[in-house]
Parts: C-alpha cells; sequence; structure tokens
C-alpha cells in the first residue's frame, strides 16, 4: 500500500467527525478538531500518530503494530503501523484519539 492509500484510510475515518478538518502538521497530514490536532500521519507516510490513554495495553496487545519513541515517551500518543493495523481497530483508535481532543459540544454533537 502507497502514501496515497493510507491517507484515504485515515482521513475516511478522521473527517467523519463533527469539525474536523485536514491540513498539514510537520511537513505531513493531520486531523484536527477546532484547532487541536487529533492524528497525523508521521512524515515516512505508513506511521499513525494518535492520542491515546490506554497506550500500554495496545502494545501489550501487539507492539509490532502498537508502539511510541522516545520523543512520545512523556505524552499519550500511541503510534500505529498503518500497513498491519486492521481496519477496525484504526477505526477505534482515530475515534478514541478524536474524543480526547473534542470538545463536550462536539462529543454531544457526535453522539446524539
Amino acid at each position: 500500500m502507497n502514501l496515497y492509500s493510507f491517507h484515504e484510510k485515515v482521513s475516511k475515518i478522521a473527517l467523519q467527525f463533527p469539525e474536523a478538518y485536514e491540513k498539514p502538521c510537520y511537513g505531513s497530514p493531520g486531523f484536527f478538531t477546532k484547532k487541536k490536532m487529533f492524528a497525523r500521519i508521521k512524515e515516512d507516510g505508513q506511521t499513525l500518530v494518535v492520542y491515546n490513554d490506554d497506550r500500554d495495553e495496545w502494545i501489550a496487545s501487539d507492539g509490532e503494530i502498537f508502539f511510541y519513541t522516545d520523543h512520545y515517551k512523556n505524552y499519550p500518543l500511541l503510534l500505529v503501523d498503518l500497513k498491519r493495523v486492521s481496519k477496525a481497530d484504526l477505526n477505534i483508535l482515530v475515534t478514541i484519539s478524536w474524543k480526547i481532543r473534542a470538545s463536550k459540544k462536539l462529543l454531544a454533537l457526535f453522539s446524539g
């Protein structure tokens, strides 16, 4: 799968949320709600960065797909290998990330 395919896959999920939009983030595709980034494809084009409060559980489930680097050590961010992640897990992770970063008003719009 190429960068375009990964981008298309992530954007289909990320842009379904109220007031979600895409703009460049560190030179690669980023997904935002209001002015808060909730997901971005890293510069390698094959790794997704998402917010996640259960990072260690995801890593324990499969450390080849879910991981973090020292750069992200002190932040609630999870790295996801887009070549290996299932569509279902990708959907769950992007949704969780959006919910963490969205305002209460947007959360009410999404769930209501």
